[in-house]
């Protein structure tokens, strides 16, 4: 695979397939170890059919004198795959997955802590029968959508993009219950941050029963009572869970003020109220107002699906390719390593550089992968290609940009977002303002001996927040 072969490597591959129980048990034209490779490239040529993405793979093989390549149909590739099966897949995901970042990385840690966030997202698969009776659809006006959607749910790194772990199931099945399938993950030392899907007495338990942290964002339909003012201003409150039990939790409350200024100086505002839930106690060793800061990391993940669902699945109208869940399953996982394969050859590129990792761009990471498929590398070769390819990655690193902003619109039918008028900009300067919402000085105790807290914080992308938190849009 090129580049992507210091990753998967024929060792690791042969590992999986063995563990897997997938190995052939005769002599055959497309191997396993081929098979789990054609699978893996399939996720770098999107656009192609399994013949031309084969033709990439081998084409630059060596060949033995007189030795041709006989092609080979649709049909005996999808017999190889569902050969395979996807178990080398899912034990080659669980292989390269993991956190990535150290203490020095930009955005990786918080106060010794490591960063995550968790988050969903869904995935458009054939319509076929097989997968219409395994796969549930959205509902589209009242209708039924159009395609089978699978629910996928990933534990990511902040900072450096990685994925830590990755589960999915149909639409049917919601994220907190995905999300408990995620929890072998989390351990003492993490401060893993949600959105408002996820907040609920057992899966917020069961999460700090595993010693992470936990900093999640609640709706409006959470009660919150005050239990005990801190000395912040911010204060405890409690979730009720069954037959009176009950866990203290810290609120934080706050508002971001968005200020957006055009190209022809027209300028406004917009507000929206946060409300997070935390683990974390002490007003002192965990401040409101750089935690407030802190969320806005949880758009890593919102980043890491822009990326496998536009890039490197090749659109957002783009479907998977399989029409039976065995093979949806294989695809899924070819996915998620194909994209954290990526994600290392990005993270060296930006530890090379002393970048943070969002500096590197996806798209020419991806493009430099599609290259050197079927190149045939010695490892001396490919470390030296590996190396070129860094300093060009680093030389068209992504600069940073003004804070922008681009409203939610679309011009395709059926979603709930209204359409772009022809003479709106698409991105506008946006300026950030957090306020927040704490009780009155005369209603809080005696604060300890520690420095005040600032109580509102302005920044966009031009300067940037304190410890190199992104803006929230």
């Amino acid at each position: 695979m090129g580049l992507l072969s210091r990753t998967f490597t024929p060792e690791l591959v042969d590992f999986v397939v063995d563990e897997a129980g997938a190995r052939e048990e005769r002599t055959r034209s497309l191997p396993s170890r081929l098979v789990v490779y054609f699978v893996l490239t399939m996720w770098l040529f999107t656009g192609n059919g399994y013949g031309l993405v084969l033709r990439e793979l081998v084409e630059h093989w060596p060949r033995r004198r007189g030795e041709e390549w006989r092609p080979v149909g649709t049909g005996s590739l999808t017999l190889a795959r569902q050969r395979v099966g996807p178990g080398p897949l899912r034990l080659l995901f669980d292989r390269v997955a993991g956190a990535s970042g150290s203490p020095a990385t930009p955005g990786a840690f918080w106060r010794g802590l490591r960063l995550a966030s968790l988050d969903g997202s869904l995935l458009d698969v054939p319509d076929s029968e097989a997968n219409a009776a395994a796969y549930t659809r959205a509902s589209n006006g009242g209708r039924p959508g159009p395609y089978p959607q699978v629910r996928l749910l990933a534990l990511v790194e902040c900072g450096t993009k990685a994925m830590i772990g990755a589960v999915f199931d149909s639409f049917a099945v919601g994220e907190r219950t995905l999300a408990r399938r995620l929890l072998v993950h989390l351990h003492t030392g993490m401060l893993v941050m949600a959105d408002r899907g996820f907040p609920a007495f057992g899966l917020w338990q069961a999460a700090a029963d595993r010693g992470a942290q936990l900093l999640w964002r609640v709706s409006d339909s959470f009660t919150l009572p005050v239990d005990h003012v801190l000395s912040d201003g911010t204060y405890l409150s409690h979730l009720n869970g069954p037959r009176g039990a009950r866990i203290t939790v810290r609120v934080i409350e706050y508002t971001v003020l968005t200020t957006t200024l055009d190209k022809d100086g027209a300028s406004g505002e917009t507000s929206e109220l946060f409300c997070l839930i935390t683990t974390l106690l002490d007003p002192a060793s965990a401040p409101a107002r750089e935690l407030a800061e802190l969320y806005t990391a949880r758009w890593t993940s919102e980043t890491i699906f822009k990326h496998i669902k536009i890039e490197q699945r090749g659109g957002r109208t783009a479907t998977l390719r399989s029409n039976s869940p065995a093979m949806v399953e294989q695809e899924l996982w070819a996915m998620l390593c194909v994209y954290q394969a990526l994600h290392q050859l990005a993270a060296d590129s930006a530890h090379r550089a002393h970048l943070p990792v969002s500096h590197i761009s996806f798209k020419q990471t991806l493009a430099a992968a599609r290259r050197s498929v079927g190149a045939d590398f010695s490892p001396r070769q490919l470390t030296a290609k590996v190396r070129d390819v860094q300093d060009d990655l680093i030389r068209e690193a992504v600069k940073p940009r003004p804070g922008r902003a681009a409203p939610r619109a679309t011009k395709r039918s059926g979603t709930g977002y209204r359409s772009l008028r022809p003479d709106e900009p698409a991105t506008t300067h946006v300026t950030h303002t957090i306020e927040l919402q704490l009780f009155p000085q005369d209603q809080r105790p005696a604060p300890p001996n520690s420095p005040a807290i600032p109580q509102i914080t302005t920044y966009d992308e031009t300067s940037p927040p304190p410890r190199q938190m992104a803006s929230a849009a």
